[in-house]
């Protein structure tokens, strides 16, 4: 699956070649860096690690973040859709993620 995606992953980017959104960079470190904290207590740093490298990034390329800002009234109606979907997808692992660990922690 992993794979798959990031196939898919190449062959978008390769179709719409655009810099990088450094304020998205910064709100998923920041997000991350949150979440890896109670993580981090059981001493697991990877959601933390990663968050503070997607903050640091965010931060350093402050300067960039208007300039390669990509707003939903930017993208195509293509684009829109396939975001949309993802987002959608996104949110169902993550959502079947926090209730295989429940039910892991609780013994079932």
């Amino acid at each position: 699956m992993i794979i798959i995606l990031g196939v898919a992953a190449v062959l978008i980017k390769r179709k719409h070649n655009r810099p990088p959104d450094y304020y998205a960079f910064f709100i998923i470190g920041l997000i991350w860096t949150i979440f890896g904290l109670p993580f981090s207590q059981d001493g697991n740093y990877a959601f933390f690690a990663m968050g503070l490298v997607f903050l640091i990034v965010g931060l350093v390329n402050k300067d960039k973040w208007e300039k390669n800002r990509v707003r939903w009234k930017d993208l195509s109606e293509g684009e829109k859709k396939l975001k949309l979907g993802l987002i959608i997808f996104l949110g169902i692992l993550v959502l079947a993620g926090l209730v295989a660990y429940y039910l892991v922690e609780g013994g079932l």
